[in-house]
């Protein structure tokens, strides 16, 4: 996956240290090893750390945790606003690293600067047109490598989470959840938004034809459709290897005829995996999915439907562009504290999501 983003220290020794602090926290969460005693003490320095650096900035001196469960520091405005501030410079990297984590297949992800658009120049899949010249002949039309030019432009998106004081005065605050659980949520938006995107192109006869993608689209499972779609996404794509991605549910439709078909060892994938490794020369991955958050709790709705099996060119560029537009996010204080002294803040951040065909891909509809 192409992921262009980058993230400038603060210049500020004190604030990059707990950026790479937090950093390291929101890592071991995700890579599952913040279980461990070195996890839970890191945190607990981290904790310390932020409280000390804010109490410090904003004039007072630090005696200890037990001064952020004291109403005459946690409602002073110039801690606040500081506590703010470092939650933005801490969070700001987290966000695009844990989103560029999910459907590396399907997008890339791009950094912009504040104000501007991200453009992409798409070049023409054909061969320029050989004609024959011939006295009194008109010779053919000027052709050029590129055919269209796209515009991904980055909007608001924000989120409203809170941190309870008394949490952070009694050291069991978990800086590592607090933060994945953030950036994962701006993550999942923008897959929701990658896959729905996706989706509205696919799903469109005329949009399909509008990104010249109608010629590799098939409807219905079957060798003859499966060897098509691969076989004209390679070449459209100069020959290269074409490997097939769904849903471990859509890809477990992917099965020959008869169980006489299958090779040596491929039925214990299928006990194993629930798909085939490979088919018909094509290799099968599986997509990453997630459920929507307002249906975690009732009727779950997984993101990425069973319905689709897409065919992707190795090392062609991605369907879906992901754009970041400048490389801080913002956090505001909520105007009024709540009733059990959490500090209420609005995350917000730039971003677009939109479909740039510049690589052929194919897609079959399972039904």
């Amino acid at each position: 996956m192409r992921q262009i983003f980058s993230h400038k220290m603060a210049g500020n020794e004190e604030i990059d240290a707990l950026v790479i602090a937090f950093s390291a926290l929101v890592d071991a969460v995700k890579d599952g090893t913040n279980g461990t005693n070195e996890y839970k003490e890191n945190n607990v320095t981290f904790n310390e750390a932020i409280s000390k650096y804010c109490v410090e900035q904003s004039g007072m001196t630090f005696s200890g945790l037990d001064m952020m469960a004291d109403p005459m520091t946690t409602v002073k405005g110039s801690f606040k606003d500081t506590f703010a501030t470092v939650i933005s410079e801490i969070i700001t990297p987290v966000v695009p690293k844990i989103t560029s984590d999910r459907y590396a297949t399907f997008y890339d992800v791009t950094q912009v600067g504040f104000g501007d658009s991200a453009q992409y120049e798409v070049e023409s899949n054909e061969l320029f047109v050989v004609t024959e010249s011939a006295e009194g002949i008109a010779r053919g039309g000027m052709q050029t490598i590129y055919n269209n030019e796209y515009t991904v432009q980055a909007t608001k998106k924000e989120i409203t989470v809170g941190i309870d004081w008394y949490r952070v005065a009694a050291g069991k605050q978990d800086w590592g959840v607090f933060g994945y659980k953030v950036a994962k949520s701006f993550a999942n938006y923008i897959n929701a938004s990658a896959i729905k995107a996706m989706t509205s192109v696919i799903s469109d006869a005329d949009k399909r034809a509008e990104h010249g993608i109608a010629g590799y689209y098939a409807s219905g499972f079957s060798d003859q459709n499966w060897l098509t779609i691969a076989k004209n996404v390679s070449l459209a794509n100069g020959g290269a290897t074409v490997y097939a991605l769904s849903t471990n549910v859509g890809l477990a439709k992917v099965l020959p005829d008869s169980t006489k078909g299958f090779r040596f060892g491929e039925d214990d994938s299928i006990v194993k995996n629930g798909f085939l490794p490979d088919y018909k020369k094509v290799p099968l991955l599986e997509i990453d999915n997630a459920l929507y958050p307002n249906t975690i709790n009732g009727t779950p709705i997984s993101m990425v439907g069973d319905d689709y099996i897409y065919f992707i060119a190795m090392d062609s560029k991605k369907p879906i562009h992901v754009v970041f537009e400048g490389n801080t996010v913002t956090v505001a204080p909520d105007p009024h504290n709540t009733a059990d002294d959490t500090f209420s803040m609005t995350i917000s951040m730039r971003m677009g999501v939109d479909v740039v065909v510049g690589s052929k891909f194919g897609t079959l509809f399972l039904g």
